[in-house]
């Protein structure tokens, strides 16, 4: 998601132009990425706001299968250039700031990865009601019961399991 700034920044502060975003984004270009993006001219370099959709893919922290969500973000962030498109002097933004390289390429696809990882549930979950896997075999529960007795097969906790029953007495 790459645009080219050369026009704007050569317009006077204030001037604005709206972009439509619809792309794959990620790693492994697995997430849709769709929404609105402003970019206005500062007197500094470009401010980039939008509201963003991106459709995510994970793996679910219960039964470890394939899990999908759809999140939401509004991003907000000033992009420095490195070069000065009217005197041609090279500039020194902060190294922490997002940039507009030399060609005078604003490039959102950082900022955006960012946006995503900010705003994904750390338990992504492929439904609410997902019951896990077994902790003894690994049997994904959703597909039925395992063999599996409900007490503990751990023999670490067998002295637990015992106090447990005593105290019911």
């Amino acid at each position: 998601m790459q645009i080219n700034t050369a026009q704007l920044r050569k317009e006077p502060v204030g001037a604005e132009r709206n972009y439509k975003i619809d792309e794959l984004a990620g790693e492994n270009n697995d997430n849709r990425v769709s929404g609105e993006v402003s970019l206005i001219r500062t007197n500094r370099g470009i401010l980039v706001t939008g509201k963003l959709d991106a459709d995510i893919k994970g793996i679910c922290s219960r039964c470890l299968g394939e899990a999908y969500k759809r999140i939401t973000f509004h991003m907000e962030d000033e992009y420095f250039p490195l070069i000065d498109i009217i005197s041609g002097v090279h500039l020194h933004p902060a190294p922490e700031d997002f940039i507009i390289d030399n060609s005078h390429v604003l490039d959102l696809n950082e900022a955006i990865r960012q946006y995503i990882i900010m705003s994904t549930p750390t338990k992504l979950l492929c439904r609410p009601d997902c019951p896990g896997i077994c902790p003894v075999c690994g049997h994904e529960l959703a597909r039925g019961n395992c063999s599996h007795t409900s007490g503990s097969s751990d023999h670490r906790w067998d002295k637990l399991e015992q106090l447990k029953k005593e105290s019911k007495v």
